[in-house]
C-alpha cells in the first residue's frame, strides 16, 4: 500500500513517543499538536496544520519517534509508506537532495527549540527557606498571563460590545487564537485556555469577554503577584478554596458592618461544605476576609469586603480549575 487517508478526532493519537516509525505523514485538515515527555509533564515542541509534513525526521533515519502527535480537530491525514516514498525518491533525485536539505535544517534546531520549549513549560518556586524547585507543567504562570493579554488586547480593539456601557466584549476566536499566538503560547494551550475560560465563566458562548474590567484587573494582580516573594504571595489550597466558595454562597444572607465591609454567618454554609471551622483560618491569613468571630457552633462570622470577595472568587476559581488541568495533563 502506497498511501491511505485516515481520519482523527481531537484527543486522537496518531503515533507516540518511542513507537518505531514506519510512516510519514502529510496533514490534509486540521490541527496536531507535537509534544515530548518530560518528567511528570508534558513539552509542546510544535503544531501542524494543513499542508505540512509530519513524522518525517524519524522515518528517514529509521529511529524511534522522538515525540507524540495527537489531533487537535478533527483532522485528515494522507499516510505515506516507506515503498512509496522509496518509489518517488527514485524518479526524483533532486526532490531528495531538497528534502535531505530541510531535514538537516530541522535536526540543527531540533535541540536549542527543545531546550527552549521546555523552560516554558517550568514552574519555579523559592520556599520560605530560599530553597529552588521546578515542576513541569501545561500552563505556566507567564502564559497564562500572555494568553490573557492577548484576550484583552483582541476584545477592546477589535470586540464587539453586548450593548451600552457593556463590560461584555464579543469578538473572534481566530483573531484571539492569531494574537495568543503571536506572544507565543502554543495552539494546544490556547485551546485548552479558551475552554477553561469558558469553564470559570470569564468567556461563554462562542465567544464573549463576560468583564473586561475584571481581566485587566486579574492581569494586575497576576503581574504582581509574580514579582512577590514566595512568602509575600496570596496562595489559596483546594480546601481553602472550598471555604471561598462557601463564603460566597453565603453572601445573600450577609449584612452590613460598615461602607465596605459586610459580615456572614459561616456555620450553616460550613457544615453544608463539609468543612470545619478551621478552613476559614486559611482566608483569614491570605486576607480573604478581614475578621473570624467564633460565637457559638451557631455562629461563626466572617467579615469580608464584597467587591474584593467577588474579585478574589474569579480569581482563584481560574488559578484552581487551571492547577487541575496541569495535574491532568502530568497524569496522561
Amino acid at each position: 500500500m502506497g498511501a491511505r487517508e485516515l481520519n482523527l478526532k481531537p484527543q486522537d493519537v496518531l503515533f507516540e513517543e518511542g513507537d518505531q516509525s514506519k510512516n510519514l505523514y502529510f496533514v490534509k485538515q486540521g490541527m496536531i499538536r507535537i509534544f515530548k515527555r518530560k518528567a511528570e509533564g508534558n513539552i509542546e515542541i510544535d503544531t501542524v496544520r494543513a499542508g505540512q509534513i509530519l513524522g518525517e525526521l524519524a522515518f528517514f533515519d529509521d529511529q524511534p519517534r522522538s515525540a507524540s502527535c495527537e489531533a487537535l480537530t478533527s483532522v485528515t491525514v494522507i499516510e505515506i509508506s516507506k515503498t512509496a516514498l522509496d518509489d518517488a525518491m527514485a524518479k526524483l533525485p533532486e526532490w531528495f537532495v531538497s528534502l535531505t536539505k530541510t531535514i538537516t535544517s530541522r535536526l540543527r534546531t531540533a535541540n536549542n527549540r527543545i531546550r527552549l520549549l521546555e523552560s516554558l513549560s517550568t514552574e519555579y518556586e523559592t520556599d520560605k527557606h530560599g530553597n529552588r524547585s521546578r515542576e513541569y507543567v501545561f500552563v505556566n504562570t507567564a502564559e497564562l498571563l500572555r494568553f490573557c493579554t492577548a484576550a484583552l488586547t483582541v476584545a477592546a480593539r477589535y470586540g464587539k460590545p453586548l450593548g451600552a456601557d457593556s463590560a461584555q466584549f464579543e469578538f473572534s476566536v481566530g483573531m484571539l487564537e492569531r494574537f495568543a499566538g503571536i506572544l507565543q503560547v502554543p495552539a494546544s494551550k490556547i485551546i485548552s485556555l479558551i475552554e477553561l475560560f469558558k469553564k470559570v465563566e470569564i468567556f461563554k458562548d462562542d465567544l464573549v469577554l463576560t468583564d473586561i474590567k475584571f481581566l485587566d484587573q486579574m492581569i494586575q494582580f497576576l503581574n504582581e503577584q509574580n514579582i512577590l516573594e514566595p512568602s509575600k504571595k496570596r496562595t489559596l489550597s483546594e480546601l481553602g478554596f472550598q471555604a471561598l466558595s462557601a463564603l460566597v454562597k453565603a453572601r445573600p444572607g450577609a449584612v452590613p458592618v460598615n461602607d465596605k465591609s459586610q459580615k456572614v454567618n459561616m456555620a450553616a454554609p460550613l457544615r453544608a461544605a463539609k468543612l470545619q471551622p478551621s478552613a476559614l483560618q486559611e482566608l483569614y491569613d491570605h486576607h480573604f476576609v478581614a475578621s473570624i468571630m467564633i460565637v457559638s457552633s451557631e455562629e461563626i462570622w466572617a467579615e469580608y469586603e464584597p467587591i474584593k470577595n467577588t474579585f478574589d472568587y474569579r480569581t482563584f476559581w481560574l488559578l484552581n480549575e487551571l492547577g487541575k488541568l496541569n495535574e491532568q495533563k502530568r497524569q496522561k
